[in-house]
């Protein structure tokens, strides 16, 4: 059985029913829990998609989000994650890759370090975040 790990812009575009994407999120997703696979909620993503709809006082996609989350497995952070995630940081920086300079790859590499721990594909919109971090990972 696959598992899968959504990024924060892939269930931002879900919130956002922004057309294309969304259809295409929405149908990709569809047949991969037909399949019998199993979605992760990460709790970096968690946080990352509950403090901006707080901050835009968005009442109706709180309450869909907290559903649509309700749905999947949460995976925790625990020690394991955080040493794995610290390992992956220090050898990508070896490498030259990635650097403090790209935008949020602290949370990235966590996110890539649960995905390792859960034998899971990361599903992101952004390739290049993770193309680096040793994950599967697919674009929907």
């Amino acid at each position: 059985m696959t598992a899968y790990l959504l990024d924060t812009n892939v269930i931002s575009c879900i919130l956002k029913k922004q057309e294309e994407a969304y259809l295409r999120i929405k149908s990709k997703l569809q047949t991969v829990l037909n399949q019998n696979a199993t979605i992760l909620v990460s709790p970096i993503v968690f946080y990352e998609i509950k403090r901006g709809l707080y901050h835009k006082k968005a009442e109706k996609q709180l309450a869909f989000f907290e559903q649509f989350v309700s749905c999947f497995d949460w995976c925790d952070l625990n020690k394991t994650t955080w040493d794995r995630g610290a390992k992956l940081w220090a050898n990508c920086r070896k490498r030259g890759r990635p650097t403090d300079k790209d935008v949020g790859i602290d949370k990235d590499v966590l996110i890539a370090a649960q995905a390792k721990e859960h034998n899971a594909v990361v599903v992101t919109n952004n390739i290049r975040h993770f193309q680096y971090l040793g994950v599967n990972y697919e674009s929907w």
